[in-house]
């Protein structure tokens, strides 16, 4: 059995706790509640272009707007919780996905996709690495890196909200079975 294999096992097995899938949602939402607290008073727009441009004049023209205002500390200080928040949200819709794997039966040759929100939480890692580059020197944001950085942000959203749009779907589909159809 190889490293993915005992993952998913390990992921599956600890996705029957309510209580693990409570503590890490909890984390993970305090967690989202702060960063987004933090990124509301640079304007949520901003930050969001500035994370997925793929273009190095747009995340210089914002980047340059917060530095000119004094703001930049603001984003410098989301990344005291940004730093941690992938690890929260990875570990929380992997649970929840395993959850929802678990108890709609779904075919385990799907069983990968447990492991997607961890590509997604390693992109937003590499993401805040190369914002705190950028940002110690505006030139390093060359229209390569800061596209490479804009791809890894952009995967990260999507692979983070197909999680939540299966977790959301196998619920419903769950919950139909269970209560609306009642299957014996």
């Amino acid at each position: 059995m190889n490293i993915f294999s005992r993952a998913v096992d390990f992921i599956r097995q600890k996705s029957d706790s309510n209580l693990l899938i409570a503590i890490f949602g909890i984390i993970y939402f305090t967690s989202q509640f702060i960063i987004g607290s933090i990124l509301n008073q640079l304007g949520v727009i901003d930050a969001l272009i500035l994370q997925t441009t793929l273009s190095s004049d747009t995340f210089k023209e914002i980047a340059s707007g917060w530095i000119a205002s004094g703001q930049v500390n603001l984003y410098y200080k989301h990344f005291y919780f940004d730093n941690f928040h992938p690890i929260w949200y990875s570990i929380f819709l992997s649970l929840l996905i395993a959850r929802t794997f678990k108890i709609n039966n779904i075919n385990p040759k799907f069983n990968f996709i447990i492991l997607t929100p961890f590509i997604a939480g390693t992109c937003d890692m590499f993401e805040n690495t190369m914002h705190l580059y950028f940002l110690s020197d505006l030139q390093r944001a060359t229209p390569a890196l800061v596209a490479l950085s804009g791809l890894a942000t952009n995967v990260k959203w999507f692979l983070s909200l197909s999680g939540v749009g299966i977790v959301s779907i196998l619920v419903m589909a769950w919950f139909v079975k269970k209560f609306i159809i009642k299957t014996k």
